[in-house]
């Protein structure tokens, strides 16, 4: 009789059921692991720049000997004698005690922006000339000090545009100033028509 043999077939086992890994969970550490490497990052760098601070405001900043010597340094001269300046009145300015229109050439004074300006060194001369010219009727500016002091005489400079008015400014100056230098060559720039400079 034929034996036969009974082969058991070997109970196959199923792999164990894998394990769902909770998504929330690996977020968790994740961020875990960010906020640690951040941390880390920020400390290594705020440690270095305390230290580069900290060696900036510990280097010793050099001490200038000044070693004398036997040649006299030159030094600036300072007078005592104060240079006069111009005081500028907040009083309005007066209005012409004449008609601003000249009768013998019919031009309108107060069509002439003047500015005056003090060449002689003394308080009050460009005050002085302004109220003359406003009394004369020109639209004149408040008084200023000029580029220096030693001016001779008075200087009248209009622009070529106001070429025309010249001569009557230069005849109204002449009544009260010695009239020096009188030309039509002003700049353009120049923020009134005409600079009277009055000089000793």
């Amino acid at each position: 009789m034929e034996e036969t043999q009974n082969f058991e077939t070997p109970a196959q086992f199923a792999p164990a059921p894998k394990k769902k890994i909770n998504k929330r969970f690996l977020y968790l550490i994740a961020f875990i692991v960010f906020l640690g490497v951040a941390f880390l990052g920020y400390s290594v760098l705020g440690s270095n720049k305390t230290s580069q601070s900290s060696q900036i405001s510990q280097t010793p900043t050099p001490t200038e000997f000044i070693i004398p010597s036997d040649t006299p340094i030159p030094t600036e001269k300072v007078t005592d004698t104060p240079i006069p300046t111009e005081e500028i009145s907040e009083t309005p300015t007066p209005k012409p005690t004449q008609n601003p229109v000249d009768s013998s050439t019919g031009l309108d004074r107060s069509g002439l922006t003047v500015t005056v300006q003090n060449g002689s060194g003394q308080s009050g001369v460009a005050k002085t000339g302004v109220d003359y010219l406003t009394n004369l009727g020109y639209d004149v500016s408040s008084p200023e000090n000029a580029d220096k002091e030693d001016y001779t005489g008075v200087t009248i400079q209009v622009k070529s545009t106001s070429n025309k008015y010249l001569t009557l400014l230069k005849n109204d100056l002449a009544k009260e100033y010695t009239v020096s230098v009188s030309t039509s060559d002003l700049a353009d720039s120049f923020s009134t028509d005409a600079l009277v400079i009055i000089g000793k």
